[in-house]
């Protein structure tokens, strides 16, 4: 085997290059680095996640602090949960009822902030030529409903309200798109349904049975990972009060959202601002309120045995002065 020798110079210059290289490389992966640090947020088609990631304010802001901000749609609350709980996401909106059926699966995360109960806003649907006039009616009929949701929760509610159980009727486990066809098909005789689901069921002359009001709260809530608001609690500070404000902007003028959500969705503009008018957009971060509905849902769930384990919801509660 032939050796090459290497005078003085030729060692300096391959040992130039060499450290070169490395700084290069080096700096690439600094580069990388600062900007790197992606924020991945799960949201559901409504106004206040849509219209947050149409106007990029929180993308420009964020931008500032080296993160890249990425969306992913999803069509449940539970499947966002669990993205949620899983690590795929860092941030996550859904309802009540779902986040508390996956706490009580061993979910972990934190809710971050909730907009005010909004129960005119879910409701018991029937058709306009429907002999049912009363919750006492529902007894013996075919009725269908997203399990695990709030629609179970508020239907196992408004039975119980006229002395009915779910043993009382037949129940139709059937998520909201599949549940729009046996329902208008008249396979079913009643469907129990949040919006925009019922307000576009109600327009095509459907009558509202029953909604939310008096018989069970209604809130929809934004989530963090725990990681998220442990290791960095100041972005998701900056990412609540981005929310409110884009919920702010909605109640001053829905009319921008309604535009935005029939081009999302296909569902007219009217049936929108129908919706939007239902509820309020405000968010706050997590008051004592949302927090006690949260507990008597999640006790009554477990007394219901629709969970099997106890939730704490206070222990999952992140708040904004203690920074965890």
């Amino acid at each position: 085997m032939k050796h090459i020798k290497l005078g003085k110079r030729s060692y300096l210059f391959i040992s130039l290059m060499i450290a070169v290289l490395l700084l290069t490389a080096c700096g690439k992966v600094t580069g990388s680095n600062a900007t790197s640090k992606e924020l991945r947020i799960g949201y559901q088609k409504n106004g206040t996640t849509l219209m947050l990631k149409q106007k990029k304010q929180l993308e420009k802001d964020l931008e500032e602090s080296g993160y890249k901000v990425t969306w992913s749609e999803f069509n449940t609350g539970s499947s966002i949960l669990e993205a949620l709980n899983a690590g795929s996401i860092d941030i996550a909106g859904a309802g009540d009822i779902p986040s508390i059926f996956a706490l009580s699966k061993g979910s972990d995360f934190k809710y971050i902030a909730s907009e005010p109960s909004s129960p005119k806003t879910e409701g018991i649907l029937v058709s306009k030529d429907s002999s049912i006039k009363s919750l006492k009616d529902l007894k013996g009929k075919k009725i269908a409903f997203n399990k695990a949701s709030i629609a179970q929760y508020l239907l196992n509610q408004a039975l119980a309200s006229v002395g009915l159980t779910l043993n009382d009727i037949e129940p139709m486990y059937l998520n909201p798109p599949d549940a729009s066809i046996a329902f208008e098909q008249g396979q079913v005789d009643a469907w129990v349904v949040w919006d925009p689901y019922m307000t576009v069921s109600e327009s095509k002359g459907n009558i509202i049975l029953q909604d939310a009001q008096g018989i069970v709260p209604l809130r929809s809530f934004y989530f963090s990972s725990s990681k998220l608001a442990e290791k960095n609690p100041e972005i998701v500070e900056k990412i609540v009060q981005h929310i409110a404000d884009t919920g702010n902007g909605i109640n001053e003028n829905p009319t921008e959202a309604a535009t935005l959500l029939e081009k999302e969705t296909n569902i007219p503009h009217a049936t929108w601002e129908k919706v939007l008018g239902r509820k309020k957009s405000d968010v706050h971060f997590m008051d004592q309120q949302a927090v006690n509905d949260l507990q008597a849902e999640a006790d009554d769930l477990l007394k219901l045995k629709l969970i099997d384990q106890e939730v704490k919801i206070a222990e999952h509660v992140w708040d904004p002065e203690k920074k965890k």
